[in-house]
This record gives structure tokens, sequence and C-alpha cells, in this order.
């Protein structure tokens, strides 16, 4: 299996900052730690769900060794012209004239929700992703065309999963090692959120959308 293949879907879906965001605020809030762990287990639980979506329908697409075209080559390539225009489009409709993610509104809402409803919202952050989507697609296409054993499979997927979705249990893990010590570097986090969040979000899609176009490019020459 293509390990490095998966790499910058890992990278794309951890760096997701409106989740990690979530989680920083309801770590604030009356909901605390149950909350949060809501909302990350929501959003890792869509990230692996996606993936055994993607991977059974790659396990039944068409394998380039049998003279076929190279389908996964065709969806990097499509994921990379995709990735590209969501750059544009958050670069251009999503961002505030000083920088801020329209979104930015959100944060008051989140931070006073219940486990239950942080759950929801983990979920829907990852299902109204398109860049989580993408790149789920691309990862599933990865570890599907493989065709590695099962024990294999499932070692590379439970590996994906868990470093996708670190960055949303990170914020919880300071929270527990530090205790009160942790609301400096949360609130640091959320202000560079807030103020930079929508900024790195353009410059990952752009540079994840120039590697899916290489990829796929390569696929099909």
């Amino acid at each position: 299996m293509d390990v490095l293949a998966l790499v910058p879907a890992v990278v794309g879906i951890a760096l997701s900052p409106l989740v990690v965001a979530s989680v920083v605020f309801l770590l604030g809030h009356r909901g605390g730690y149950g909350s949060a762990a809501a909302c990350a287990s929501g959003w890792i639980l869509s990230v692996g769900a996606a993936l055994v979506v993607t991977v059974l329908l790659g396990e039944r697409l068409p394998s380039p060794d049998r003279g076929d075209t190279d389908v996964r080559a065709v969806v990097e390539l499509v994921a990379g012209v995709l990735l590209l225009g969501l750059a544009v489009w958050q670069w251009v409709v999503r961002r505030l004239p000083d920088g801020r993610p329209r979104s930015a509104a959100w944060a008051d809402v989140v931070g006073s929700i219940g486990p239950r409803r942080a759950f929801v919202v983990g979920v829907a952050w990852f299902l109204t992703n398109p860049k989580a989507l993408v790149l789920s697609l691309t990862a599933g296409l990865v570890v599907g065309d493989a065709d590695p054993s099962v024990a294999a499979m499932v070692g590379t997927g439970t590996v994906y999963v868990v470093l996708a979705g670190s960055t949303a249990l990170l914020p919880i893990a300071v929270a527990a090692a530090l205790g009160p010590r942790a609301e400096r570097p949360l609130e640091a986090t959320r202000a560079f959120i807030a103020r930079w969040g929508s900024l790195a979000l353009v410059a990952v899609l752009t540079v994840l959308g120039v590697v899916q176009l290489v990829a796929g490019l390569a696929g099909l020459l």
C-alpha cells in the first residue's frame, strides 16, 4: 500500500479549524469535557465511517492493471481542482475584511450546547465540510485500490483515523493534562483561530490542491 498517498488526506482532515475551534470553545463553557469529547467523537466516527464507505467503493472500481482507466488518478485530479476551487471560495466568500471567518459568530452558540447536540455538531461539521469529504474519497480509494490483507487494511485505516482525528482530541488532552493552567493556551488557540483560521485554511487547501493535481497527473501519464 502506498502509505505516503494517504498523507494529504490525513493532513487536510486534521487541519480542520472549525471542529478544532468547536472543541476548544466547548471546553470553556458549561458542557466542559463531556461536550468537547462528544463533538470530537462525532467528528472522528464520521472520518472512520467515510473511510469504510470509500474503501468499499474503491474495491469495486476497475483496475488499471487490466488496461482500464486509472480511476484513482482521475479522482485525485478532480480532487485537486475542487480543493483549489474551495481555496478561492474560502478566500473570496468566507472571509471578513479583517481576515476572520464569517462563521465566527457560531462560537457562543456552540459553546452553550450539551453533549448530545455536541456529538451531532461533530458529525455535521464533517458532512458539511467539502474538503473532508473530498479527501476522505481519495483516502478510501488509496486503501481500497491497494487490495492488502484485511489485517493490513484495518491497521492502516485505524492509524489514518487516529491521525486525521488527533487535532480534535488534542485540546481535550491539553486541558486534562494542565488543568486550570490550560486556559491560557486554549485562549490563545481561540484567538488564533478567530484571527488567522480562514487564512490558514486557504493555505492548506492550496497546498493540498496542488499535491492532488500532481498526483493525479502523474497517475494518468
